[in-house]
């Protein structure tokens, strides 16, 4: 807890720049309702794209990127002032934060390479600020548990500025084979964060003896990810897709093993639980569809990588920050009805994405899974945005 002089000081900053989970939820949230529209339009013939990366390349960055992997850093640098007791950034360095941000995301959309070469600029600008920070809290504290998130979201980022570099030098093969990359890192992430936090928030909501972990297992998923990733890379230079296809298996059957003991069935009636539960769930089904996309034409690897964009990855995402906000602002782990059919509308829009595709209705799938998409998160906003900019419920800092 903060001394009473420097909770005074914070109560003069706007409350949307006291801790990085408030504009880093709010503002990519945004940004993947307008990406996902902007994408859909373009794709059905009722919007002429004008910018300079392919509409595709910058659909999948500003998913991938500057939705996920913002949410992501956000959600660390605000976990990390808990983990280690220093204070995260906040106020004007935050607000600087957050500005090139957002100028990375204007000037992604331009359709001048001049102006987008300076957006690529602004976009490691806040990758270094912000990892730099996160990196400065735990090793100050000698946090050594979390040093994981470092190299993480350093290899998140060279991933980043590899894509629009590679598009902007006209390789968009290559370009979209690192943004697919990147998804495999996101996975990792969500690996390290989901294995810890869900079994917590389901013991201590539901009043279950704790649940441990498997060292040995968790160690092997670490493993089979880090090798899945390498292949994949890998594979865009050599033909090695029977080895990345094993690999893509064996580890969405070890992330299923994972959660064996994880008491997913009670959840049932907690949407702040099963959300969480049925993301991590997808996951491991979205790798063994990635390896079987490599060995059958029934579901092709883009559909397949969807069931962990959208159905791991976005549900993730929408009830992380549903509970985060409630506990970071001081109000009651309890969401409404509307909250959770917005966990539902996500998991139909995967399915949508998914399965539709498998009967040849690829354009209805994709369609439907963007209004389906939009609806969820545009209810989350609606929910959260005056809370997010809003100070906390009880007074305190964050």
């Amino acid at each position: 807890m903060l001394q009473p002089e420097i909770l005074d000081k914070e109560q003069a900053i706007m409350p949307i720049f006291r801790l990085a989970f408030r504009p880093f939820f709010l503002l990519p949230t945004l940004l993947s309702i307008v990406a996902v529209v902007v994408w859909i339009t373009v794709l059905n013939g009722n919007l002429s794209w004008k910018g300079s990366l392919p509409v595709n390349i910058w659909h999948g960055h500003e998913m991938i990127f500057g939705f996920a992997a913002s949410v992501a850093v956000g959600f660390l640098l605000s976990a990390a002032q808990t983990w280690t007791g220093v204070r995260s950034i906040n106020g004007w360095k935050l607000a600087v934060v957050v500005f090139f941000w957002l100028t990375a995301r204007v000037a992604l959309f331009s359709p001048s390479a001049s102006v987008l070469v300076f957006g690529m600029v602004c976009e490691g600008i806040w990758w270094l600020l912000s990892i730099s920070y996160l990196a400065y809290m735990v090793i100050k504290s000698n946090n050594h548990r979390n040093l994981i998130f470092i190299p993480l979201l350093s290899i998140i980022m060279m991933l980043d500025l590899g894509t629009l570099l590679l598009a902007l030098m006209g390789n968009p093969g290559l370009s979209s084979h690192l943004s697919y990359g990147a998804v495999f890192m996101m996975t990792f992430v969500i690996t390290v964060v989901g294995g810890r936090v869900i079994p917590f928030f389901t013991t201590r909501a539901l009043n279950l003896p704790s649940i441990k972990g498997n060292l040995l297992l968790e160690r092997l998923i670490a493993l089979m990810l880090g090798m899945s990733f390498i292949s994949f890379i890998a594979n865009y230079y050599f033909s090695i897709s029977y080895l990345l296809s094993v690999l893509l298996i064996v580890t969405g059957c070890l992330q299923l093993m994972r959660m064996y003991n994880w008491q997913s069935v009670k959840t049932a009636k907690a949407p702040l639980l099963w959300s969480l539960h049925l993301s991590y769930l997808n996951m491991g089904i979205g790798f063994i569809a990635m390896g079987l996309s490599y060995f059958t034409n029934i579901i092709s690897f883009s559909s397949s990588i969807h069931i962990i964009t959208v159905g791991t990855i976005g549900t993730m995402i929408l009830g992380m920050m549903s509970r985060v906000s409630l506990g970071h602002t001081g109000r009651l782990l309890q969401v409404n009805r509307w909250i959770g059919f917005s966990f539902v509308l996500l998991l139909i829009a995967m399915l949508f994405r998914v399965l539709l595709p498998l009967i040849n209705w690829l354009m209805q799938g994709y369609i439907l899974a963007a209004i389906s998409w939009v609806l969820g998160f545009s209810i989350f906003i609606f929910y959260y945005a005056p809370i997010l900019m809003r100070a906390r419920a009880d007074g305190r800092s964050g």
